[in-house]
């Protein structure tokens, strides 16, 4: 039997995702400190690079594989055990601060292992949204989550620049871990229903490699989705630069200090809002493909003002940081969107996971290379040329592949033509 969603599974799941909510504002809390003594104590942009190499690549190798487990386990089960596991590394390093043991390979051990538990915490929790959303409230909902989720984000480089001022980081990093712990509590009181029919629950009928293959076959029979996910490739290279780099950016490029950085992080994730609030309110825009398009083009027109910016203007470098954010939810909705409706229930987490592993293979390898490009340029040249090179890759790929079919998968599958 097909599993619905309906109002009683909605309610459980914006149960589980307020809990959700309180971990990402731990995270971004601590993201921020973490990031911050990593620059104040190495003062090189390569470290940098390597930090965000060390969260990033895990969750880029184990994704395609992490998914398939989703949607063969328990995504409750799964979830709670991660959640628990993050809590205690984070712990782990709140420990090496209090003895006075903290070292840089300390932190990217640590930062590597969180890496490796999201690869399996973000296909699962994406998997669960279209089983317990119903279908029409999808796109609202996707907004809903990029609005609080920036709202809490926005909060976060805040609240850690005010308390940098009066405690240690291995204080602040106590945050993080309890967090963790409170979004236990929404996660076990919740139910969150099975997709796997008990034949498929027989490893003797239902192999590893088998739901691997089923997955990437969808993806590529899928006309324009392919071409799209080297195009999000492409792209999220070309926009590893600037998170990776920022810190340094500000701080030695702009001279500024942590609250300079807070104010450029709290303006993005203001951004964030912003567009949140516009997919919150809409059903969603009835050519998606030309949204996401233009959204982009958005992204990295804000990518260029924050290059351009002059010395010591923050609010200058905000407003680039601004503009990016309010275009970042369009695109990410949209596209969540039609994943959400066109992939089968079943397949939710290891299509999702390809897909975000794919998009994002790049990206480990653009946080080497930008830390060891700034060694002979200044940031903001590495930030424009970048800038305008996704602005050339989008408008080529719109004209010279199928990318801009990709919606029509969505108008098969109510035809009932991609489902076999």
């Amino acid at each position: 039997m097909k599993t619905q969603a309906n109002q009683t599974t909605f309610t459980g799941y914006l149960t589980f995702w307020s809990g959700q909510l309180v971990s990402v504002l731990g995270s971004s809390i601590a993201s921020f400190v973490i990031i911050w003594w990593i620059t104040l104590e190495t003062e090189s942009a390569l470290y940098l690079s390597i930090a965000s190499f060390a969260g990033f690549a895990p969750m880029v190798i184990l994704m395609p594989f992490a998914g398939v487990l989703v949607d063969r386990w328990s995504r409750k089960a799964l979830i709670g055990i991660v959640d628990l596991l993050q809590a205690l590394a984070t712990v782990a390093l709140i420990f090496l601060f209090w003895l006075n043991m903290i070292s840089i390979w300390s932190v990217l051990a640590l930062l590597a292992l969180r890496g490796i538990f999201q690869a399996f915490h973000n296909p699962a929790v994406s998997a669960i949204v279209p089983l317990m959303v119903p279908r029409e409230k999808l796109s609202r909902m996707n907004g809903l989550n990029y609005l609080l989720s920036g709202a809490v984000t926005l909060m976060g480089p805040v609240i850690a620049a005010l308390l940098l001022e009066f405690w240690k980081i291995g204080q602040i990093l106590w945050i993080d871990a309890a967090t963790f712990i409170v979004a236990l509590v929404p996660l076990l009181i919740i139910k969150i229903p099975s997709v796997r029919k008990k034949q498929d629950k027989d490893p003797a009928r239902s192999s590893f490699k088998k739901d691997f293959g089923e997955g990437l076959t969808f993806i590529k029979d899928a006309r324009g989705l392919l071409p799209f996910i080297v195009l999000a490739t492409a792209l999220n290279f070309l926009l590893t630069p600037l998170s990776t780099l920022l810190p340094y950016y500000v701080r030695f490029d702009h001279f500024g200090g942590a609250p300079d950085l807070a104010l450029v992080m709290a303006l993005f994730q203001g951004g964030i809002l912003a567009g949140g609030l516009l997919m919150s309110v809409m059903k969603g825009f009835k050519r998606k493909m030309v949204a996401i398009t233009f959204s982009v083009y958005g992204i990295f027109l804000g990518y260029a003002v924050v290059a351009l910016t002059p010395t010591g203007l923050f609010w200058f470098m905000a407003i680039g940081g601004l503009i990016m954010a309010c275009c970042v939810p369009i695109a990410n909705v949209s596209i969540q969107t039609i994943i959400q409706t066109v992939v089968p229930m079943k397949m939710q987490g290891r299509i999702n996971s390809v897909i975000g592993a794919l998009a994002s293979a790049a990206s480990p390898f653009g946080m080497i290379l930008s830390g060891v490009i700034v060694g002979f340029t200044r940031t903001s040249n590495v930030y424009l040329v970048c800038a305008g090179l996704g602005i050339l890759t989008l408008t080529l790929s719109w004209f010279f592949t199928d990318m801009r079919h990709v919606e029509e998968i969505e108008e098969n599958v109510k035809k009932g033509i991609t489902e076999k």
